[in-house]
């Protein structure tokens, strides 16, 4: 009577029915869990494998040179591992999908077979789950590193595009104010060459290509961002210079001028041995002063263009002063080779009691060393010594042949400076 009151018991067989539906939903809920488990561990490995796969690469040929400062050594068993690891888990994960298609609670049989095969396959994937774990215990410096350098490469990629950014508009500045510098805008053309390589090998997920190439172009982009602020003042400098050559050309003219009357007296006083060196020095002056004037008159015309090449203006002013410096160094060589035959001349004395102390000092010097320092020198220093006397009889004899004398003394006194170096450095 009792079981007619209220909601009647199930059945013994709906009991069992339910409860293998219970049974089989759990499987499949407990399932689940271990495949959203497994599918959170595996989610960044590929990428993150791939990155330390790419920036451990041995790098090669130029561009590959460019970039081994990104590398990031890994170890060889890493990629075997990995390819291992992931063929497991596509296994049990494929596995886990059969059985939950083939999930079927709707008999009890079914439900028990289709809780059983849930059951296998959560327990497959809890232990892909403990691998790949064990994986990421095993490699986890290396994928971390890779996955800095990758996040790392996006960074220095916006960088390098900012520089760029920048490096064009202080060359459109330069531009305006009608300077240019076309080894600037070979930077700027390398920089967006160098930052389109680096984008692209960001797409494609090669961070140490990346890297190397967006350091590149941001150098580049720099250095032409550089050169371009700074033509104005370089720009200004090369105008002060060129107005200073043109006032040195005119007291060069003046100069060379002096050269015809220094070599007439040194024809008409001293033998051509005594300054046969010097002997073409108003040929070579001539030669210098013309050169100074093909660089002044191209240095004018790039000044009054509508646009100066301020490197070029600035290697034209340099190539003035470089034949300005040569013609004023031959005039000085003829000029001073003659004051220094009159003196000599004039005071042979001087010139002996200079070459006397050069030795005395010399000798001095080598007496204040270790003995067995001292002797390696000794013989280098007695062959200098004994050219002393005959170089006084020289500069006493009745027609003293001044041009030697000078040359003589010049060549022992060389002599005795560079003996005293190297005993000093040994």
């Amino acid at each position: 009577m009792g079981g007619l009151a209220g909601n009647p018991a199930p059945r013994w067989w709906r009991r069992d029915r339910e409860a293998g539906r219970r049974e089989a939903a759990a499987a499949r809920e407990a399932a689940a869990a271990a495949m959203l488990e497994l599918d959170g561990a595996l989610a960044d490995l590929p990428d993150a494998v791939a990155a330390a796969e790419e920036a451990g690469t041995d790098p090669a040929g130029s561009a590959g040179r460019r970039r081994a400062q990104h590398r990031i050594p890994a170890p060889d068993s890493l990629a075997r591992d990995w390819r291992d690891l992931s063929a497991h888990a596509d296994t049990v994960i494929g596995q886990y999908l059969q059985a939950l298609a083939g999930h079927d609670d709707a008999e009890p049989e079914r439900a028990r077979a289709a809780t059983r095969a849930l059951g296998d396959a959560a327990a497959a994937l809890r232990g892909v789950l403990e691998q790949v774990q064990r994986f990421r215990e095993q490699y986890g410096e290396v994928l971390a590193a890779a996955t800095r350098q990758r996040a790392a490469a996006g960074t220095v990629v916006a960088a390098a595009a900012d520089a760029l950014t920048g490096a064009r508009a202080a060359l459109a500045s330069a531009a305006d104010a009608g300077l240019a510098d076309p080894g600037a805008q070979g930077l700027l053309d390398d920089a967006a060459t160098g930052l389109a390589g680096a984008e692209s090998a960001l797409a494609q997920r090669r961070a140490a290509d990346a890297l190397a190439a967006a350091e590149e172009a941001r150098s580049a982009a720099d250095a032409a961002a550089e050169r371009a602020r700074a033509l104005p003042g370089r720009a200004a400098k090369v105008r002060r210079g060129a107005a200073s050559v043109r006032t040195r050309r005119e007291a060069l003219g003046t100069r060379h001028e002096r050269l015809a009357g220094v070599m007439s007296e040194l024809r008409r006083r001293y033998p051509l041995p005594a300054w046969a060196d010097v002997e073409r020095a108003p040929q070579r002056a001539a030669g210098a002063l013309a050169e100074a004037d093909a660089a002044l008159a191209a240095l004018t015309s790039a000044l009054a263009a509508p646009v100066l090449d301020v490197p070029e203006a600035a290697a034209l002013l340099a190539r003035v002063r470089a034949a300005a410096g040569r013609v004023d160094e031959e005039v000085r060589s003829a000029v001073g080779r003659l004051e220094r035959l009159d003196a000599v001349r004039a005071d042979p004395g001087a010139l002996l009691t200079g070459v006397q102390r050069a030795v005395v000092d010399a000798r001095r010097f080598l007496s204040g060393l270790p003995e067995d320092r001292a002797r390696r020198f000794r013989r280098t220093f007695e062959d200098l010594a004994r050219r002393l006397p005959p170089l006084e009889a020289a500069a006493r004899a009745e027609r003293p042949d001044w041009g030697a004398v000078l040359r003589e003394a010049e060549s022992i006194e060389r002599g005795l400076a560079a003996l005293v170096r190297t005993a000093r450095a040994d």
